[in-house]
């Protein structure tokens, strides 16, 4: 089972020649199996070989998205690629059809791509700069008629037009322009302290941007404008000659902000004369608009097109091609470059060899030149840890990532993940136990699952996120709702569906016969019984006790699972097998006992306490049980009881001493492999020592040479004193000890959290429904109406969402912590795919998450 166990993998050294380098990697990256090593993770990106073809996918990348933020300017919509397979298949055909050597393909886009840029940026840019000249033109409409307004008709009673000294004779002179808004208060401050207050000044607001957004929308632009509001301001001061002191500070003051004067015709037909040419000009600049928009939209239109055979716009064909380029000449840089070969090391499934020498003799036939494509060679021994690989589906996707969110699985050690797929769900069912609840959420589960390809559509709906994790929900909402059959648990309401065994007798209630018992869950009478708390209390922690020991001795059970499959023989008799006996004679023991108390009937109030018989077994072992859980066998209890205390008490010494003290038999000084993780030093040691080859060799004798080297040292020893390896499994002991005490009393929050869940659902059903519905007439109906929103809003936002979390939340914690910590080292690394297919899926999850 590959997902019991990670694959098998093994290590290959992949020797292929400079001239189909390409082509090689171009094929195998189809075959998403192969998971390169890095010949020198140290070494910078920028010192390999394809540096500069990384670099330049960078570039053209970025020129890319410069472009697409035109593209959302103008609304123009891309269709992203919906099948991946598909759309490889068609970059094949392409270069199949070219003729041409595959690499080449890739220039040919950068210079598509940079001539688009400039292409489209340019008429971007003449957009923008006859907008600008459309601001400009409608200022000066503004300036004459606001300026009009302001001076008045005594300016143009003269006949005949008058020259700048045409307020001689009064000796005022005018200063006419614009500013920004926000600089009137400052303006009008200076113009003071300039002229002592010899100035009148007359500021009006232009409304500018509000002309320039109206302009925009009937161009059906929706570029964010980003011009300032503009004010008029009109200088009448004394003094009209060039040559007067006060107008020279006037000019250098209008000058220091930088904004434009205007010289304001000197009669009527001036400015009749002046409007009509900034009419013109205004009309002339709005055809020129309309032209270049419509320029400009038909090379937008061009790249969201989709081509024939293509199922993305092209513009989304460029960008995921390049996306592959660059992704293919990263892991041409993990390879190592001699002389006319290219040699590297990657990890491979076991049975997959085969199918990756046919995509080399595939890489042969479409290479048109027909050049060698090299081979592979597997090496033994393997020199790093392999990698953990598991096929994984939409089902086993989402538990998987639980496993993998606290450590990646070591390699070939029993994976979490399958066991995930039901103990999660399951304990989250018995905290979020209750048959309504539990229906809405495997509806909405059902809901995900049946209508996925229509809620991908929607990309503004809430379910998007959920997608992905909806098998999840839906095992969450079974269990939730079988285990709400199980506690007889609807909205805090017990149903009775099967006939309760008891009958109500005067104030009491009377069962029917001993033998009477309710076929399935819990007995709704309990509901209506005085007692109800109590009870369910009791049953309830007990369960979750029960559960939680089964659980751990299950963990405990894979740990021996995988020391036996690893042959670790040592910690199979000397952990394994004193840890399940110590789990089995404490805890396992003290789930026996419940059960034997659940099913015998005490009388005459001699109920025995489990804590209290659990208590006595350390501290009065030699003391018979006043009320035995076993009737009327207190001596046979005794002596159970004195034996499983003698087994649990020897396995403490047992987990402790004799490993350690047959690891440093020999010597003081114990070596341990390098492949125990535990012992790993934190920087391990370059093992890669290879000499470099003559670039001028043939083909065939570099091929030979590189297949007959020795790629990697054997594996290096790490020097361990006996005192470390006695520190460690006293730790080890001293955390498993204590560790079964507290992880089974964390086990305890299956029956907090459905504690919780069932009292807020009745308090929400007491509050807002029970006594309200007895009410008749129409104020009946309004207020059974009113409460019953509430009531489902409070289920919905407290229940159905916080409640959910928080069980989550809580069954993520009992695997991490008190589960996996039996057998799980979580210390392994994924198999990261060389693929196309990934790194594009990828791609296009983020871009349908934007």
């Amino acid at each position: 089972m590959s997902f019991f166990r990670s694959k098998k993998m093994k290590y290959y050294s992949l020797v292929i020649p400079r001239e189909s380098a390409w082509v090689v990697m171009n094929e195998l990256a189809r075959l998403d199996q192969l998971h390169f090593v890095d010949y020198d993770p140290q070494l910078p990106m920028i010192n390999r070989p394809f540096a500069n073809y990384v670099k330049r996918c960078d570039d053209s990348l970025f020129k890319l998205s410069c472009l697409e933020l035109l593209l959302k300017e103008f609304n123009k919509n891309l269709n992203y690629c919906e099948n991946v397979d598909s759309l490889l298949d068609y970059y094949q055909q392409v270069q199949q059809d070219r003729m041409k050597p595959g690499h080449t393909y890739f220039d040919e886009l950068e210079q598509e791509i940079e001539q688009k840029k400039i292409q489209i940026q340019e008429q971007s840019a003449n957009l923008q700069n006859l907008l600008d000249r459309v601001n400009i033109i409608t200022e000066q409409q503004l300036v004459l008629e606001n300026a009009k307004e302001i001076l008045g008709q005594s300016m143009f009673q003269q006949q005949v037009p008058h020259n700048p000294n045409d307020y001689q004779q009064l000796k005022f002179g005018q200063l006419i322009g614009v500013i920004d808004k926000e600089e009137e208060v400052r303006f009008k401050r200076i113009i003071f302290r300039v002229t002592k207050g010899n100035a009148w000044v007359q500021i009006k607001d232009l409304n500018n941007e509000q002309i320039d957004n109206s302009i925009r929308k009937s161009f059906h632009l929706n570029q964010n404008t980003t011009s300032q509001p503009r004010c008029l301001f009109v200088i009448v001061f004394p003094g009209a000659e060039e040559s007067s002191s006060l107008k020279i500070k006037l000019l250098k003051v209008c000058d220091s902000f930088n904004k434009q004067r205007i010289e304001y015709p000197n009669s009527m037909d001036q400015v009749q004369r002046k409007m009509m040419e900034l009419a013109q000009q205004l009309q002339e600049s709005k055809s020129l608009i309309e032209m270049t928009k419509q320029q400009l939209e038909q090379s937008l239109d061009k790249l969201v097109l989709q081509q024939q055979g293509c199922n993305c716009s092209y513009f989304e064909y460029m960008r995921l091609y390049i996306l592959k380029e660059k992704y293919l000449y990263v892991n041409l840089n993990y390879l190592t470059m001699r002389g006319s070969i290219f040699t590297g090391y990657f990890w491979l499934p076991e049975g997959m060899e085969i199918i990756v020498e046919e995509k080399l003799r595939n890489a042969m036939i479409n290479n048109r030149d027909h050049y060698p494509t090299g081979q592979i060679q597997q090496i033994k021994p393997q020199p790093y840890t392999p990698p953990t690989y598991f096929n994984l589906n939409e089902v086993t996707m989402p538990f998987q990532e639980i496993v993998n969110t606290y450590g990646i699985p070591r390699y070939q050690e029993v994976n979490p993940g399958l066991f995930t797929i039901i103990t999660f769900p399951f304990l989250f069912g018995v905290m979020f136990a209750d048959i309504a609840h539990g229906f809405m959420l495997f509806l909405c589960g059902i809901y995900l699952i049946f209508w996925k390809n229509y809620l991908l559509k929607q990309t503004d709906s809430m379910f998007n996120l959920m997608i992905p994790f909806r098998y999840l929900i839906v095992l969450m909402g079974f269990f939730a709702f079988y285990n709400g059959f199980i506690y007889n648990d609807y909205l805090s309401i017990s149903l009775n569906l099967f006939g309760s065994c008891y009958s109500p007798e005067k104030d009491e209630w009377k069962r029917e016969s001993k033998d009477c018992v309710y076929p399935f869950g819990v007995d709704p009478v309990w509901q209506a019984s005085g007692s109800s708390l109590n009870f369910m209390n009791s049953y309830k922690m007990k369960l979750s006790v029960i559960l939680g020991v089964i659980h751990m001795l299950f963990g405990i059970l894979m740990k021996g699972v995988n020391t036996l499959y690893f042959k670790n023989y040592l910690d199979f008799f000397c952990e394994f097998i004193p840890q399940l006996l110590f789990m089995i004679c404490t805890f396992g023991w003290m789930d026996f006992i419940i059960i034997v108390k659940w099913l015998n009937t005490y009388e005459n109030n001699t109920d025995p306490s489990i804590i209290e018989t659990m208590i006595n077994q350390v501290l009065k072992p030699f003391d018979k049980s006043v009320n035995p859980v076993f009737p009327n066998q207190a001596e046979f209890q005794l002596r159970i009881t004195q034996i499983l205390t003698l087994i649990a008490v020897i396995c403490i010494p047992w987990m402790l001493l004799p490993k350690p003290l047959i690891l440093s038999s020999k010597n003081d000084k114990h070596k341990v492999s390098m492949s125990d993780s535990q012992y790993q030093p934190l920087v391990s040691d370059k093992q890669v020592s290879e000499q470099d080859e003559d670039s001028n060799q043939e083909f065939d004798n570099d091929l030979q040479n590189v297949a007959n080297l020795k790629s990697f040292s054997e594996q290096t020893q790490e020097e361990h004193d006996s005192g470390e390896i006695w520190v460690h499994q006293m730790i080890e002991t001293i955390e498993f000890v204590l560790g079964g005490i507290s992880n089974t009393a964390s086990y305890l929050r299956l029956w907090a959290l459905s504690l919780a869940h069932g009292q807020l659902a009745e308090v929400f059903y007491d509050m807002c429904l029970a006594g309200k519905l007895d009410i008749g007439g129409i104020l009946g109906g309004l207020l059974g109406g009113y409460f019953y929103i509430v009531f489902a809003l409070l289920t919905f936002g407290v229940l159905m969402t916080m409640d959910v979390m928080e069980c989550f939340l809580h069954a993520l914690r009992l695997h991490w912590v008190e589960f996996q910590n039996k057998f799980y080292k979580a210390d392994g690394y994924l198999f990261n795919g060389y693929s196309y297919k990934k790194i594009l899926n990828d791609y296009l999850k983020q871009s349908n998450s934007k």
